[in-house]
């Protein structure tokens, strides 16, 4: 399942088409460990999904909260700036990456994999769609 959504005022219809289909090649290239993926503001308003299932808006609401509180536990703890939050199932991992400035990446796990496994699958995804990020921002200004 795609999912792409337009809130007013919150980001233009361009973009979040760009966006979702760069999350789509993206899952397309993933490693199979990985299930699902989602994007979502910082306000938790999920931007588009790939295979979430059904509760894909409480994932992003979840997720942004997540993020500032990983945020906030790193910068208390002198730590630098948060790159991740990681969680471990009993069947699989949750992790969540700032990916811009406003929105998060999140990534699913599925299965009995090592945390390091999904870990690196996880953040090739980041680095990928970064990367597929990048390149349409690019395009769109020359």
């Amino acid at each position: 399942m795609t999912r792409s959504a337009a809130p007013a005022g919150h980001r233009q219809p361009a973009d979040l088409v760009a966006l979702a289909a760069a999350l789509r090649e993206v899952k397309g290239e993933s490693d199979p460990v990985l299930g699902g993926m989602l994007v979502a503001g910082a306000d938790g308003l999920v931007l588009c999904a790939e295979a979430c299932g059904t509760h894909v808006d409480m994932l992003g609401v979840m997720a942004a909260v997540a993020a500032g509180i990983a945020s906030q536990i790193v910068a208390n703890a002198g730590v630098g700036e948060s790159m991740a939050c990681l969680f471990e199932g009993s069947s699989g991992h949750v992790a969540v990456f700032p990916l811009k400035a406003d929105t998060v990446l999140v990534v699913f796990g599925e299965g009995e994999v090592s945390t390091g496994r999904f870990n690196l699958a996880a953040r090739g995804v980041l680095f990928r769609l970064r990367e597929a990020i990048a390149h349409t921002d690019n395009s769109s200004t020359m």
